[in-house]
């Protein structure tokens, strides 16, 4: 089975933020030197790829990494795990906020250069803008089923399982067809350490970029929109003002107002 790994990254907190700015085009334009890690959701659908091609090695697993601060950094990051591919996916124009315009950009290079992966994985909220939207607008052009929230994968005899847990009960799919799999975090797919040998070795590495351009404009973009109407807050409404013991014996003060016995 081939499977494609889509990652994101998202703003290091290490680091303090960095002043973002929009152009008359409406494009964003990172200042200073941003600097981007993956996410926990990034890494939980490389492990997942990774851990389904250690029980089957004719498993086939490439990654392509959205472009922008620091890529050069984080592809070397995602090398050093040893997939059998890794490019650098450049959206021009990128527009990661408009859900639908990115999907319609990451079909485009799917169906181009990974028209024989059965499996697409990527993070629950890939972009870091904690929507999840892209994931199932991603199925829906490709016509694909989605599974989302997967927590692992295994193979049984039957083929490949993804499986996932809805309260009490654990949910599993067997892919029988081409599918889209949204990955959530869990313990069982924390990503491993890479050995310091391909952390070496990808220091050395150089990556192929590819390019995924828009046909046509999708959407909005950011300078047709406009702010707001600001509405007066209505209802009674009373604040809490000083520390946590104060807070507390005021709303036992207004729970005894309104009879109610505490």
């Amino acid at each position: 089975m081939n499977i494609l790994v889509l990652l994101a990254g998202v703003a290091d907190i290490r680091f303090p933020l960095h002043p973002i700015s929009l152009d008359g085009n409406a494009q964003v334009h990172e200042q200073g030197t941003p600097r981007r890690v993956l996410s926990p959701f990034d890494e939980a659908a490389l492990e997942v790829a990774l851990k389904l091609r250690d029980a089957q090695p004719d498993t086939q697993v490439d990654v392509l990494l959205l472009d922008g601060p620091n890529s050069e950094n984080l592809l070397r990051t995602v090398a050093a795990f040893r997939p059998n591919s890794v490019r650098c996916l450049a959206l021009q124009p990128a527009r990661l906020w408009d859900a639908r315009f990115t999907a319609a950009q990451l079909v485009d290079v799917i169906m181009r250069e990974y028209p024989n992966h059965a499996l697409v994985l990527l993070g629950r909220e890939l972009g870091d803008l904690d929507e999840g939207s892209i994931a199932p607008l991603l199925a829906c052009r490709l016509s694909r089923p989605l599974f989302a929230m997967a927590q692992y994968g295994q193979w049984q005899e039957q083929g490949l399982w993804l499986m996932r847990e809805r309260g009490t009960c654990e949910e599993g799919l067997q892919v029988d067809q081409p599918v889209v799999a949204s990955i959530t975090n869990d313990r069982r797919n924390k990503l491993r350490h890479p050995l310091l040998k391909n952390v070496m070795e990808a220091k050395r590495m150089s990556f192929a970029r590819v390019v995924a351009e828009a046909a046509e404009r999708l959407g909005l973009v950011l300078t047709d929109l406009h702010v707001a109407p600001v509405s007066a807050r209505g209802g009674q409404c009373q604040l809490l003002e000083g520390d946590e013991a104060h807070k507390a014996q005021a709303l036992v003060d207004w729970l005894k107002a309104q009879g109610v016995m505490v």
